[in-house]
């Protein structure tokens, strides 16, 4: 954490002492009371739904050569569960939850701090075709309130690289919730990767991306008794070949409204312990995502998604094993598991400072019988469920309540739920 906040410190260092010899042309200005200053630096942040990611105050370079914030938010957020209690206080995550319980342990109260972030914004040469963005932004998401990096990105004529969202992520459809997590169906990763994007068409309507992602992907191996003794039939091995998505999408209403249609193909590596040998397995995965404004202040966000071994991106599945699993017909052999998942959500603004959000989300599995107990317990399906509320009291702080309900199946039939209100305060600069 140390060494974060010195790059950080050091980067905002670097900019001031660049323009040291026209110090008195330098200047802090509110960045919301200059809308030029604003939209640039918008441009280049995440563009989270709930965490602020432009700076309220930014240090103006001589000319207006660069830009250069640090901002922060702080956030609290309370749970109370009921149902069977999920123990992460800012993830609902109703593939996690629990089908057992404790005899009196239907209820728990939860209180975090882990979703306070520090975040630095720096563009450089803003407005011109060599305009140069750097994004950073750390959390305490890593457990026990430990510091993790969010992002760490640089972005120049179209090319993002770092460590950011993937772009078979859409962000801009993602709802925004008090829950870090959000829809179970959303299709999410945040890790190293590079992308170009570029806008074309009349007024810039059309835009489509291509990217390299680090490959990450979770497998259940497989094993079994051979003379007596239990032995491994499939293994881990090292990913050679990036993850590659891709997408087209078509904007409306200057950017108010979109479609998107985005793909990821993969590579997906293991080793069969039978035969001493890797094989490949062709991971993929098909989405269509958008948001559309409707009337009154109210509009809709959405998502469908398909695929095969792109389990991994979607929210409820990720790290549970399911990209590859077990063939039941071949020992040595894993399979691309398929899985689709889908969520929709209104949205209505009921005044500049108040807006609610209601969402129903669900994800569902199809893998198949390898002939043991631990296919049962594997996951089939579960719905998310959420309702909030955000009013924005003042320009500094703002109050969310939440209610989420979650619901899982396992394939041997067994089912839970948990119910979650959720109170959050957050207070951002």
């Amino acid at each position: 954490m140390k060494n974060q906040i010195l790059f950080l410190l050091g980067i905002l260092g670097f900019a001031m002492a660049a323009s040291a010899q026209d110090v008195e042309k330098m200047h802090f200005i509110n960045t919301e009371k200059s809308s030029e200053v604003y939209d640039v630096m918008q441009s280049n942040a995440p563009g989270d739904a709930v965490l602020k990611d432009v700076p309220r105050f930014a240090l103006i370079g001589k000319d207006h050569k660069f830009y250069a914030g640090l901002g922060a938010n702080a956030m609290l957020v309370g749970d109370f569960d009921w149902g069977h209690p999920l123990d992460n206080a800012n993830k609902f995550i109703p593939g996690d939850i629990p089908m057992t319980i404790e005899p009196g342990s239907g209820g728990q109260f939860l209180l975090s701090a882990a979703q306070t972030d520090f975040y630095l914004n720096f563009v450089a040469l803003p407005g011109s075709a060599n305009q140069i963005g750097i994004f950073i932004d750390v959390n305490f998401m890593a457990g026990n309130h430990s510091p993790a990096l969010h992002h760490a990105y640089l972005k120049y004529r179209g090319i993002t690289a770092g460590h950011t969202i993937s772009i078979f992520t859409d962000i801009g459809a993602k709802p925004a919730s008090i829950d870090y997590q959000g829809p179970n169906a959303l299709t999410f990763m945040g890790h190293p990767n590079i992308s170009y994007t570029g806008k074309f068409g009349r007024n810039k309507a059309w835009s489509a991306a291509i990217g390299l992602d680090l490959p990450e992907f979770s497998a259940t191996y497989s094993s079994g008794l051979v003379g007596g003794k239990e032995t491994a039939f499939t293994g881990k091995a090292t990913q050679r070949i990036p993850d590659i998505p891709l997408y087209l999408q078509r904007s409306w209403l200057d950017g108010k409204g979109w479609l998107r249609a985005s793909a990821i193909f993969r590579t997906l590596t293991y080793r069969d312990q039978i035969l001493n040998k890797n094989h490949n397995v062709l991971g993929w995965g098909v989405k269509l995502s958008g948001k559309t404004p409707i009337c009154c202040g109210m509009s809709a966000m959405w998502e469908g998604v398909y695929g095969q071994g792109v389990s991994s991106y979607i929210q409820d599945l990720s790290g549970k094993g399911m990209d590859l699993m077990p063939d039941p017909d071949e020992n040595g052999k894993l399979k691309a598991v398929p899985a689709w998942g889908a969520y929709g959500t209104l949205q209505y603004q009921i005044c500049p400072k108040v807006f609610l959000n209601a969402t129903y989300s669900q994800v569902r599995t199809y893998a198949k019988d390898w002939n043991t107990t631990a296919w049962g317990e594997t996951y089939k399906w579960a719905q998310y469920v959420t309702a909030n509320c955000f009013w924005k009291i003042n320009s500094f702080t703002m109050f969310g309540v939440e209610y989420l309900y979650g619901r899982k199946m396992d394939h041997n039939g067994m089912q839970a739920h948990d119910n979650r209100l959720s109170l959050m305060l957050k207070v951002s600069i």
